[in-house]
Parts: structure tokens; C-alpha cells; sequence
């Protein structure tokens, strides 16, 4: 779940004022890049819903068919290629938030 371009610089910004202080960065040695992939998610999650992109995964399953899957949709624009699990799904979710942010 990386960043790219004006996505990241404006993450950056948005996380480094909110609740991780410097002091708290400093003392505990925190840092967004080595904490868990499921904590990430939550934080970017936080932030696209900050800039008005709202993120969703959900499992989807097809009548009749075998086939399960998770998906993803950011801004009630669905994506119809699911993913087998809900890890790659919240990935896909993050690289596309970050696509139309950095294309606004």
C-alpha cells in the first residue's frame, strides 16, 4: 500500500498533525511504514475519508456459481475484478484512492 506523487505529500502532512505528535513519534519510535498492514489500512482509510474518498471492500458472491470474491469500490465506483482475499482487495483500494487523488 504505497503512496505516490501529491497522495503521498499530503498524507504525510495529514498524519504527522493528527494524533502521532512528534514528541510520541520520537519517544516511541513509531513509524506508519513498520506497523502492521491491517493498522495501515486503517490509517489511509482515515485519510481518503478526509479528502471526500470513501473506501469499501466487501465479499461477493455469484448465484449458482462456485466462484467467491472480495471487492472493492471507491466512491460507489466498483471495481469488477475480485481479488481471493480481503488483503489484496484493501490494496487495490488504497492504489486506486491514490490514482484519483493524484489526478484531482
Amino acid at each position: 500500500m504505497k503512496l505516490t506523487l501529491k497522495c503521498k505529500e499530503e498524507f504525510e502532512k495529514w498524519f504527522n498533525r493528527g494524533c502521532y505528535d512528534e514528541e510520541y513519534n520520537n519517544h516511541m519510535g513509531f513509524k506508519f511504514e513498520r506497523s502492521h498492514p491491517s493498522m495501515q489500512y486503517g490509517v489511509l482509510v482515515d485519510f481518503f475519508d478526509s479528502v471526500g474518498l470513501h473506501i469499501e471492500d466487501y465479499y461477493k458472491t455469484q448465484f449458482g456459481k462456485e466462484k467467491k470474491e472480495w471487492m472493492f469500490c471507491v466512491n460507489e465506483d466498483f471495481n469488477d475484478n475480485g481479488v481471493e482475499t480481503r488483503q489484496k482487495a484493501r490494496t487495490k483500494a488504497i492504489e486506486k484512492a491514490n490514482e484519483i487523488f493524484n489526478k484531482q
